[in-house]
């Protein structure tokens, strides 16, 4: 079953939710818990609570690979595992970056007005990420004096394992940064812009991953045209006894970007 995306849907806003039903169909005890433990690991971390939460999904590609940066169509699908930046925003000219995993330590940079924002790319940091979503956020709106940011980043998508992990870390970053700035884009321009963005720490994509991120619709999989004009039409399976699965099976080989 298909339905091509109402062009409205492709220029409405990230939608915000206040339940986690609205995100997750299942398993919300587990989502629940690990949502309580990013915000009390926030409260320590920088002694108050987080004002929101931005999520993005991780993706697999189901037909398709490495041809999007060459303008064909791709058939990828968002997956349950996702990326969470809690955010709290400053009067400091400061952007804090922390994590719940320990093997990335914390990190900070200015933000100051005038201040321009530096991605090094010989140095694979995994700050580098925020870095180049938030440069490419405050440009895309226009924003000269950017609001200092607490963050703590969580995520589930197993990293360097092809489930763009990366990619949805950077829209998260897009997301936060735009928020805190109090300027909004359609879904369209959070994905261009995060695409966008990606390129200043070399990553030269066609957008199949960001598109996927922002864009999908829940139980479905997505059909993404870039030529002549981004298209994006939800294809929903069939209901079938037992239902469809999918299996994503990691190796363990990773291909580490950071």
């Amino acid at each position: 079953m298909t339905s091509a995306l109402e062009p409205a849907l492709a220029t409405s806003l990230v939608p915000s939710f206040s339940k986690l039903t609205g995100i997750y169909n299942e398993n919300l005890p587990h989502h629940s818990a690990r949502f309580q433990l990013l915000v009390d690991k926030f409260v320590s971390t920088y002694g108050a609570q987080p004002s929101f939460i931005v999520r993005a999904p991780g993706r697999v590609n189901i037909i398709g690979e490495h041809i999007d940066y060459c303008g064909f169509p791709v058939f990828p699908m968002a997956i349950v595992p996702d990326f969470l930046i809690a955010v709290r925003a400053t009067d400091k000219h400061r952007i804090q970056l922390a994590n719940t995993s320990s093997k990335y330590a914390a990190r900070e940079f200015s933000c100051m007005p005038g201040t321009r924002v530096t991605i090094d790319n010989a140095e694979h940091d995994w700050s580098n990420y925020f870095k180049c979503g938030f440069k490419g956020a405050i440009e895309a709106i226009g924003c000269s004096e950017p609001r200092g940011m607490q963050c703590l980043m969580d995520g589930s998508v197993p990293s360097s394992a092809g489930l763009s992990s990366s990619s949805a870390f950077v829209c998260c970053a897009v997301l936060a940064t735009m928020k805190v700035n109090g300027k909004l884009l359609s879904k369209r321009d959070v994905v261009a812009t995060a695409v966008a963005s990606e390129r200043y720490i070399g990553t030269n994509g066609g957008g199949m991953d960001q598109t996927t991120s922002i864009m999908s619709q829940s139980q479905s999989a997505v059909f993404i045209e870039f030529d002549p004009v981004l298209q994006i039409t939800p294809v929903k399976f069939p209901t079938t006894s037992p239902p469809i699965a999918f299996v994503i099976a990691n190796t363990l080989v990773v291909s580490d970007k950071a």
